[in-house]
């Protein structure tokens, strides 16, 4: 039973009301009755449906023909007057539930355009804010049920030349018709009843393009309300919203796959040519040490065998050193926070750990530190922090100039604590500072080494939560310091 037959005791209800007060007040009083009745016809034509108006008002004509017209208690008309008052009670009745169904109606349209609007505003918002197609395939799909109330799903093209449908809402209200989606391609062009393509489908499918190819398609369900051409018109206009966001998104996924493999290509060959350079130039030294103590030994004297087998061992730690940066950085990219041990450390113990070694490989220049016994715990990953510390003391070294020892130094305060390698090189060019830099870019072309020494130091920083600075140290050279935040209670964080 449809809703206007549920209400159709209603127009006799509001006649009888009307008809009650008429006796009980307005019994002699012709004007009054008929304005009572008019009330009746414009509560219904506002509420009710257009053919339910029109019953009342019929009704209404027949109760003051019936009760209150002489003679009464009859449907004859005793007089030209009375005929008047009928007939104009009548067209003003069809004309008052007439306006008002057609200002219903203006309303409707209004509201609906309004929604409409509303919906393709938030639509325009959301795939703006969408960071990939997944994420804008999702979205509309789930705006666009929201809008209609019906289920609607999205179906894109698959490796193996089908469709999967994917971003359903409600979930599992849609299945697919393989045969219609190729059909929908194939033409670009929406399917589905009142579409006049495969009416007989229980769907609707609608191409993100309007022209024959392959791409998404929207699917929505009958359900139990069919959707209106107006609707359809709203949604194709909806859709190639959606569409131009969906192309614009796919191109700049593609651009930064672009991107991402042009990178990937560039620090390959930085690497290629950093191997070529920094690699084989001590390996050739290597060789050539090794085979002139193999093959003329008994020629050269004590003091050129230990020289060249000093020229070994350098050249070995400086392949060492070198792998081993490599190796760590490609960790650090892949594992990152994931693979830190962390665990409470002292900036003094790791200090003289890092010292220690420096000490057995006997450097050229003195390394001196200056480690307050009262600054506060880091917590920390210890091989990560020695390794870091290590790599600016490398990069001391080769810089430094002079006798004056290299400098080792903590200081701290109760909001952070700070480690510093200081040296008295030539310093860095005028405007570097840690943003510049980058991985396999040496900024002294006669140093040996790769450029990866700083990025790794950069890259343990942040793992640790702590700023990473290189300044011009007072009186010529440089600072370098890893600076960690403290906590409550005396304790840095990572």
């Amino acid at each position: 039973m449809s809703s206007h037959a549920k209400q159709l005791w209603i127009p006799p209800l509001l006649v009888a009301i009307a008809t009650a007060v008429s006796s009980l007040w307005f019994d002699r009083s012709l004007t009054g009755t008929v304005i009572l009745y008019l009330l009746a016809v414009t509560a219904a034509s506002y509420s009710l449906h257009f053919s339910l108006a029109i019953l009342t008002a019929c009704l209404s004509f027949l109760a003051i023909n019936y009760y209150f017209i002489e003679p009464r208690y009859t449907f004859e008309v005793a007089s030209a007057e009375s005929w008047m008052v009928l007939s104009g009670f009548l067209v003003v009745s069809v004309v008052v539930a007439s306006l008002t169904h057609r200002l219903k109606m203006q309303t409707v349209l209004a509201e609906k355009a309004r929604s409409q609007a509303e919906s393709a505003r938030t639509l325009s918002e959301r795939l703006a804010e969408a960071p990939n197609e997944t994420t804008l395939l999702k979205t509309a799909a789930e705006l666009i049920h929201r809008t209609i109330g019906l289920p609607v799903g999205i179906a894109v093209p698959n490796p193996q030349g089908g469709f999967g449908l994917c971003h359903t809402f409600p979930p599992g209200t849609i299945v697919l018709d393989q045969r219609a989606c190729q059909w929908c391609c194939q033409n670009a062009r929406m399917i589905g009843p009142g579409t006049g393509n495969w009416p007989e489908l229980g769907l609707w499918i609608i191409p993100f393009e309007r022209l024959p190819g392959t791409f998404p398609l929207l699917i929505i369900s009958k359900g139990s309300a069919p959707l209106e051409n107006g609707e359809l018109t709203f949604l194709r206009g909806l859709l190639d919203q959606i569409s131009t966001a969906y192309q614009r998104a796919h191109q700049e996924s593609r651009a930064k796959e672009a991107e991402l493999h042009a990178q990937q290509e560039s620090i390959q060959n930085a690497l290629l040519a950093s191997i070529s350079h920094d690699m084989r130039t001590p390996l050739t030294a290597i060789m050539g040490a090794t085979s002139t103590l193999l093959t003329q030994k008994n020629q050269l004297s004590e003091s050129e065998q230990l020289r060249l087998l000093k020229s070994v061992d350098s050249e070995a730690q400086h392949l060492a050193v070198t792998t081993e940066n490599i190796l760590s950085l490609s960790r650090l990219e892949s594992g990152g926070a994931h693979n830190m041990q962390l665990d409470w450390q002292s900036l003094e113990e790791i200090v003289g750990t890092v010292l220690q070694r420096y000490r057995n490989r006997q450097v050229t220049h003195e390394l001196r530190s200056n480690i307050p016994g009262e600054l506060p715990l880091i917590r920390g990953d210890a091989t990560l922090l020695t390794q870091a510390l290590g790599n600016l003391i490398d990069n001391a070294l080769n810089a430094h100039r002079g006798s004056e020892p290299i400098l080792i130094e903590a200081t701290g305060d109760c909001d952070t604590v700070t480690l510093s390698v200081k040296d008295r090189g030539p310093g860095f060019p005028d405007g570097f500072d840690t943003s510049c830099i980058r991985k396999f870019q040496r900024l002294d072309s006669g140093k040996n080494g790769m450029g990866l020494g700083l990025t790794i130091v950069q890259t343990i920083a942040r793992l640790h939560h702590a700023d990473f600075d290189i300044l011009p140290r007072e009186g010529g050279g440089s600072c370098a310091s890893l600076t960690f935040p403290v906590v409550q209670g005396g304790a840095s964080y990572a």
